[in-house]
């Protein structure tokens, strides 16, 4: 807290102590005027809700899937992103069990606490079977009791992110049954991103663009790289949203992901800028790098051009059905041939949507093809130890003629 806030809080808490008049003390005249308050929020149209088809397409994507891979049920337990995506709820992971649990044939069906279960028939999007369990009870012996033949003898697709010991008291619950590993299969599920996602995606990034050049145009020499990031936070919040931002000032953005440090900003420093928010459930992630104070010196220019040459590069060679590894060399290959490949020390992009990081990763030894529909971002970039890195990261969506970009690139 500002020592002016401190004082502001002093003079409040007198005023209370004297039964609401205030006290004769007064502010001293050199403390400066509070702040103004920020901007409100650029109202910005509603989006239009999923529909009950959406969650029945994504039913019907997990059910061929489980198909595909020779099981006959996938399981999935609440705290991942597949329940949210699939449920229509962020429902929380706890020691007491709540999954969903998908067979081939008949409603899906959720197990959950019995003191749960109004939460979730509230919370839920999805029409399933709502089976709750006593706390005395085995929720996988409800949960076997429930699918009855469906799960006798078949395959049990297990998501990637369930807990070791939830996957074991399945398997003992199950004995007849094998667990499959579902890894590969809901890595694919949420790939291709469809129009109400893509929607999602796009208000994410126009909030942070817009965040990020209030940011940008309110630097000043002295402000610290933690204050910007918390500055950026608040600017999400004041839109309702989960958002973060990574800021480094001069040397620190040759470190690609070291946190704020407390850094004064000083003129003639690179500034980079790298986070992004969630909007209903779709994150965006963007950095952008500048230079603060005067005009930018011939060696960041020359490096900033590489970047902007590489990302673009990347972009052209974005079709269905080329390879992931093929975006990389695109851009690896024109930082390499401007001397610097030594400094691009990380891939060149990673899938986006309900994770922040999700396949498709753009990355030397990936040959999974991109499709028409996935959302990755594209950010090359080139750190020069002691002196400044500069990263540019866009996210762009591969059609079925090539890679357009989302943000303003």
């Amino acid at each position: 807290m500002r020592r002016r806030h401190v004082l502001q809080a002093a003079l409040a808490g007198a005023a209370w102590a004297c039964g609401g008049r205030a006290p004769v003390a007064s502010l001293p005249s050199s403390v400066p005027p509070p702040d103004p308050a920020p901007p409100p929020p650029v109202p910005r149209a509603p989006l239009a809700p999923l529909t009950p088809a959406t969650f029945a397409r994504r039913i019907d994507r997990v059910r061929a899937l489980t198909h595909d891979a020779g099981a006959a049920v996938a399981f999935v337990t609440s705290g991942t992103t597949a329940f949210a995506y699939l449920a229509g709820a962020h429902v929380e992971r706890s020691e007491r069990l709540i999954a969903l649990a998908v067979p081939l044939e008949g409603e899906p069906l959720v197990v959950a606490p019995s003191f749960e279960l109004e939460r979730m028939r509230r919370a839920l999007r999805v029409p399933a079977s709502l089976r709750g369990w006593q706390e005395q009870e085995s929720p996988y012996d409800v949960l076997r009791d429930a699918l009855g033949p469906r799960a006798r003898g078949g395959g049990v697709l297990v998501e990637p992110h369930t807990e070791y010991a939830t996957a074991t008291a399945l398997a003992r619950a199950l004995p007849e049954s094998r667990l499959v590993d579902g890894t590969e299969r809901f890595e694919s599920m949420r790939v291709v991103k469809d129009g109400d996602e893509i929607a999602r995606i796009r208000r994410a990034i126009a909030i942070t663009e817009d965040a990020f050049e209030e940011a940008f145009a309110a630097l000043r020499p002295g402000v610290r790289d933690r204050e910007v990031a918390v500055g950026i936070g608040a600017r999400f919040e004041r839109e309702g949203l989960q958002g973060y931002a990574l800021v480094q000032f001069g040397a620190l953005s040759a470190l690609p992901h070291a946190h704020p440090d407390g850094s004064a900003l000083a003129a003639g420093t690179a500034v980079l800028i790298d986070g992004g928010c969630q909007v209903e459930g779709y994150w965006s992630d963007v950095t952008r790098t500048r230079w603060f104070g005067g005009a930018a010196p011939e060696d960041f220019r020359r490096v900033e051009g590489v970047v902007r040459e590489a990302q673009l590069a990347a972009l052209a060679r974005v079709r269905p059905g080329v390879p992931a590894q093929e975006i990389d060399r695109a851009a690896r290959a024109v930082i390499a041939r401007a001397g610097y490949g030594a400094f691009f020390t990380h891939r060149t992009g990673h899938g986006l949507g309900m994770d922040g990081h999700e396949p498709i990763y753009l990355v030397e030894g990936n040959a999974t093809p991109l499709v028409a529909g996935c959302v990755f971002t594209i950010e090359p970039g080139i750190y020069l130890p002691g002196r400044f890195g500069v990263r540019i990261e866009d996210d762009a969506r591969c059609g079925d003629q090539g890679g357009s970009f989302l943000s303003g690139a």
